[in-house]
C-alpha cells in the first residue's frame, strides 16, 4: 500500500465504515408505510440516519388520545422545551407532548431522549447553579423512569472527532474557570483531554452538572 496522509486514511476508513453501516444518505421518496411506526417529538434531522431508515417517523400531531399509543413501538424525542421536561418528571400530562411521554411509560413504550433535547445545558457555564441542578435532577428522574438518555452521533461521527488532529486537546491542570469556558464552548456530550490531564475537584463538578462525559485520548 503506498504512503498515506493521515486525512486519506481517515477518509478511507470512513467510506469503509460506512458501507458496512448502509447509514451515509438517507434515500429521498421512500415509501414507509410498511416498516413499523415511531412517535417523534421534534426534528428528524436530529435522529441518525439509520434509525429514519427504519422506522415510519409520526410527529405529535399524529398522537391525539391515549390509546394512539398503541400504534408506537418506541418515542424518540429530539427537543423539548423546560415546561415539559418538568411535567414529564412531575407526571403532569397537560399537553400531547407530555401525555404522549407520560402515556408510553404507563404502556411499557421504549423510549429514547437525545441529548440535542437538552439544550439547558448549552448555558451551563452561566446559568444559577441551583436551577441547573434542578433540571438536571428532572433529566436523572426521567431516565429513572426507564427513559433512555442517548447520544445523537453516529459511530461515524465519533470514529471521525478521535481521528481528527490532537494538536488543540486541553492539558496540564483543568481549573473550575477553564472547565466553565471549555463547557461554554462545547455542544458535544464528550469531552476530550490529553492523557496524563489532572481535573481539579471543582472541575469535576463543573463537568458533572453540566452533563458532560471526559475522554483521555
Amino acid at each position: 500500500m503506498p504512503d498515506m496522509s493521515r486525512e486519506q486514511i481517515v477518509e478511507l476508513v470512513t467510506r469503509e465504515v460506512l458501507k458496512l453501516m448502509g447509514d451515509s444518505v438517507e434515500p429521498e421518496n421512500i415509501d414507509k408505510s410498511g416498516l413499523p411506526c415511531a412517535l417523534l417529538i421534534g426534528s428528524a434531522e436530529k435522529l441518525p440516519v439509520s434509525v429514519r431508515k427504519k422506522y415510519n417517523l409520526c410527529g405529535i400531531d399524529c398522537y391525539t388520545c391515549e390509546e394512539d399509543i398503541a400504534k408506537f413501538e418506541k418515542i424518540y424525542i429530539t427537543e423539548l422545551s423546560l415546561t415539559e421536561l418538568a411535567d414529564i418528571a412531575l407526571g403532569r400530562n397537560t399537553r400531547a407532548v407530555q401525555c404522549a411521554v407520560i402515556t408510553g411509560l404507563l404502556h411499557g413504550t421504549e423510549i429514547f431522549l437525545l441529548d440535542c433535547a437538552l439544550t439547558f445545558r448549552k448555558l451551563s457555564a452561566k446559568a444559577s447553579r441551583g436551577f441547573y441542578q434542578l433540571l438536571e435532577g428532572y433529566v436523572r428522574t426521567l431516565q429513572s423512569f426507564g427513559i433512555k438518555l442517548v447520544n445523537g452521533q453516529t459511530p461515524i461521527d465519533k470514529y471521525t472527532v478521535r481521528s481528527a488532529p490532537c494538536d488543540d486537546l486541553p492539558e496540564g491542570i483543568i481549573t473550575e474557570a477553564l472547565a466553565k469556558s471549555m463547557v461554554e464552548k462545547s455542544s458535544e456530550t464528550v469531552i476530550l483531554l490529553r492523557k496524563g490531564t489532572v481535573i481539579t475537584p471543582s472541575a469535576k463538578d463543573v463537568f458533572l452538572h453540566a452533563g458532560k462525559i471526559i475522554e483521555s485520548v
